[in-house]
């Protein structure tokens, strides 16, 4: 299998210390080429937002930080993308999306390792 075509969206907060690190991570993957989204600097549009949980199969409250996903049950979808596309300090990042795996990343650079190679064996 050709790998060196991969391609990847790195959506990310620069606000972030966690996601800077993450970025400084993937960035160092040399067979995959990165494509990167600071929500910090350029707030996703509500539409981004629907696409991002499309790729993600996840419901929209999902792409929030906070714990309680209870919280949101009371506003709907409409709602909390709106929420999102002003205040994304509230979404889960860094989020990796391509056509072959989309992801929300976790905090170990391994991980980001691990599922950017996870094909070249």
């Amino acid at each position: 299998m050709n790998t060196s075509n991969r391609e990847y969206l790195f959506i990310y907060n620069s606000n972030m210390i966690q996601d800077k690190t993450a970025k400084g991570y993937i960035l160092s993957v040399n067979h995959v080429k990165i494509n990167e989204k600071d929500i910090h600097k350029n707030h996703l549009t509500p539409k981004q937002i629907v696409d991002i949980a499309n790729k993600l199969d996840v419901p929209i409250k999902e792409l929030y930080k906070e714990k309680s996903v209870s919280a949101y049950e009371q506003y709907t979808d409409e709602d909390l993308i709106r929420v999102l596309s002003h205040d994304p300090s509230k979404m889960k990042t860094p989020i990796i999306l391509s056509d072959e795996h989309s992801f929300i990343v976790g905090s170990s650079y391994e991980l980001i390792k691990e599922e950017l190679s996870h094909e070249d064996s």
